[in-house]
Order: C-alpha cells, then sequence, then structure tokens
C-alpha cells in the first residue's frame, strides 16, 4: 500500500523526535503505530468511474464530492479523479473553493449556497456555476455586474424541495438570458424514489422535466446515482452520481448485480485488549450484555467518536482475518468488543475491519437502522485518510 495523503489534523508537531515526521508519516512508520485509519482505494474509485461511464455512454459526468467526498477526503478525491469526470458538484461555496484550488479548471458545481448577490463575487472569483432555485436568485442576477458566469436552474419536477415551478421555467430561463451577465444555462432537476425499482413517481418526473425543459436549447441533467444505475431514460447530457462513485448502493442489501461496484473506502482498526471472560458475566455500559458462556473478548481501538454507528442490532460484526467476530456489548465512545471464541490465533495488534471489501457499509447501515451515506459522512477527523494506489 502505497500513502499519497494522511489526514492527521489533531497530532500535535512535537510527537516524534523527528520533526520532518511531524506532517506526513513514512509508509513504514505509519503502518507500525496507527490505532484506525479509513483506506481510500484509488483503483476502486477508477473502477465505479468507469461503471458510470459503462451506463451512461452518451453523458458527461459531473462527479459529486460533497461532504467530504462523502466521507473520502475531497482533496483525495477531486486530485485523483480530475482526469477521469467532467466536473465537480459541492454543496457549499467553501467546498467549491477547496475543489477549485485544487482543479483550475474542471466546472465546479455549487448546489446549493447561494441567496444573497455578494456571494456571486465568489463564484465569479472562482470561476463556479451558481445554481439558481428561487425567483429571490434570479433577482440577484439582475443586480449582478461582474465577468458573465455559466448557470444551473433547478425546476421542481415533482419533489418539492428545491426548485424553480415547472410552470415559471420557461419565463425565468428568458429571463436569464437576455443578461449579458449569463453566459451560459444548464437545466437540472433531482429525482426523489430512484432507488424503487419501476417507481411511478420517478415515471412521472421524467415526464414533468423532460416536458417542460423541452423548449430550452441547452443542456439538461437529472439522473443521480439510482438514475444511472436503474433509469437509462433519465441520464439526459449530465449525470450526477455520488455514492456509487464510493462503491456503494443506494438499494441498500439488495445491491444491481448489473453494476458491479467496488467499495473505495476500508474502515480499519486494531485489537488493544484481549481477555477471557467467565460465564453469565456482563459486559460494557449498563451491563446488558451478559457471557452465555465461558468467552474469549478483545477491544478494537476504534468507537463512535470516530464514526461507527452506537447503536447497532444482534447481527452487528466485525472481519478479524477474513472471519466475522460478534460485536458484543454497547458501542462505547473509543472502542468495541468483539467476541474470538469461535476464532484461532488473534490477538493484540491484529487488524479489524468494520467496514469495506467483505463487510459492505450497506450492512452495517442494516444493522445501525440508517443509510450508507450518513455512516460515510460521520466518519470523523481523527481517523486518517489514507490512500492506496497499489
Amino acid at each position: 500500500m502505497k500513502i499519497l495523503h494522511v489526514t492527521r489534523r489533531d497530532i500535535p508537531n512535537n510527537l516524534f523526535t523527528d520533526p520532518s515526521e511531524s506532517r506526513i508519516l513514512p509508509n513504514s512508520r505509519f503502518d507500525d503505530h496507527w490505532r484506525a485509519q479509513a483506506v481510500i482505494d484509488l483503483h476502486s474509485l477508477y473502477h465505479n468511474i468507469r461503471q458510470v461511464r459503462l451506463k451512461a455512454p452518451n453523458s458527461r459526468l459531473m462527479a459529486v464530492v460533497k461532504a467530504d467526498a462523502y466521507g473520502h477526503g475531497l482533496e483525495n478525491i477531486c486530485t485523483a479523479a480530475a482526469a477521469q469526470v467532467d466536473g465537480f458538484a459541492v454543496a457549499t461555496l467553501q467546498e467549491g473553493i477547496i475543489c477549485r484550488t485544487l482543479q483550475p479548471e474542471k466546472p465546479i458545481i455549487v448546489l446549493s449556497e447561494f441567496w444573497h448577490a455578494g456571494q456571486l463575487r465568489d463564484f465569479e472569483r472562482c470561476d463556479m456555476q451558481p445554481v439558481v432555485h428561487t425567483p429571490s436568485q434570479v433577482a440577484c442576477l439582475a443586480g449582478y455586474t461582474g465577468r458573465p458566469l455559466s448557470i444551473w436552474i433547478k425546476c421542481d419536477s415533482g419533489m418539492n424541495r428545491l426548485g424553480i415551478s415547472m410552470e415559471s421555467l420557461k419565463e425565468v430561463y428568458e429571463t436569464l438570458l437576455s443578461r449579458k451577465t449569463v453566459r451560459r444555462i444548464r437545466i437540472m432537476s433531482h429525482l426523489a424514489n430512484a432507488d424503487i425499482p419501476g417507481d411511478e413517481f420517478t415515471h412521472h418526473q421524467l415526464g414533468v422535466f423532460r416536458g417542460h425543459s423541452r423548449f430550452a436549447r441547452c443542456e439538461r441533467s437529472l439522473a443521480n446515482t439510482a438514475g444511472v444505475m436503474r433509469w437509462p431514460q433519465t441520464h439526459f447530457d449530465w449525470v450526477r452520481p455520488g455514492l456509487m462513485l464510493y462503491g456503494v448502493s443506494p438499494f441498500g442489501r439488495e445491491p444491481d448485480a448489473r453494476v458491479p461496484l467496488k467499495p473505495v473506502m476500508q474502515l480499519k482498526a486494531r485489537i488493544i485488549s484481549e481477555k477471557t471472560v467467565k460465564r453469565g458475566q456482563p459486559v460494557g455500559y449498563g451491563g446488558l450484555y451478559r457471557t452465555t458462556r465461558k468467552t474469549r473478548v478483545a477491544m478494537v481501538g476504534l468507537g463512535y467518536g470516530d464514526g461507527y454507528p452506537r447503536v447497532v442490532d444482534d447481527r452487528a460484526c466485525v472481519l478479524v482475518k477474513h472471519s466475522r467476530a460478534p460485536i458484543i456489548g454497547r458501542i462505547s465512545m473509543d472502542m468495541i468488543t468483539i467476541d474470538l471464541t469461535e476464532l484461532g490465533r488473534v490477538g493484540i495488534g491484529d487488524e479489524v475491519v468494520l467496514w469495506g471489501p467483505g463487510l459492505p457499509v450497506e450492512e452495517v447501515a442494516d444493522w445501525a437502522g440508517t443509510i450508507p451515506y450518513e455512516l460515510l459522512c460521520k466518519v470523523t477527523p481523527r481517523i486518517p485518510r489514507t490512500i492506496r494506489t497499489e
């Protein structure tokens, strides 16, 4: 494994004897000392991008990298994917500015953060593309006097979240088209239920979007990850995959076998303690779990303070040397207790996989009663992101 970048925001500069080690640790030193890490596999990222291209060969690819690239590291993904995608989409101006510093040429679309005229100067300075979804934003653009901007009009095709009404879309389009400070216009909308096979509302949204935007001689975008994977009629000129880039299916524990994705993140930790506990003894906070036999227990050095969900059901487990070991007792802030009784030679310092190849994050999300998006985004800054390139 070759490490190109490690996020180490909370490690003091005087931790190591050699000051040169205060930023990035050499491979051997880091491998010896890590407590937990999220390994980001770029080969898997590239594989997933190829899957998008295969599913939507006639569309341009706007990679969604908001929320720190779904927890994978905005800097990591932006840099690695630049040559493979046609543009990036973020949620906030701050994300867009970071993205622009890394990628001076690629289109950067800011999906939601634009609500007053002063922000347009930031879009101008960083050559980013705002998304217009309210009449008040149209008014802001009327008073803008800077360099011409490329913009997206987001229309509401039925989700009733963000978007210009379909009835006013043509008027807004023509108004903005007449502005000298608007260089180019594209139109987008967002699918609400595309993860539901054969969903009638998705058919409705597609019909509404196609019908009401037909007048415009411009590029259009509708498909999110689920749209890319299961709704080819939604692809239009641009597709906007997010979750599938990171190797995760939006269909939960029933991934679409027609799109073979590879997980980009592997969340790992180490066994930091091991002991044998007698039958009938409590384990962890509250003593809610009691051993039913003489049990070999181990503590894993990662907890909800690192982003692992505090509440999981009794199916929850981890991988130790490719075998599943049950999680027992409550998840602590910094530790997880596992049962090693059925495993062979495992001890302190051995690696434990919380999710990744062999243990999908979709499955962990199911145990926690949530969605994989949330788990990926909640991996905290104290977990270093390391890059695997070989």
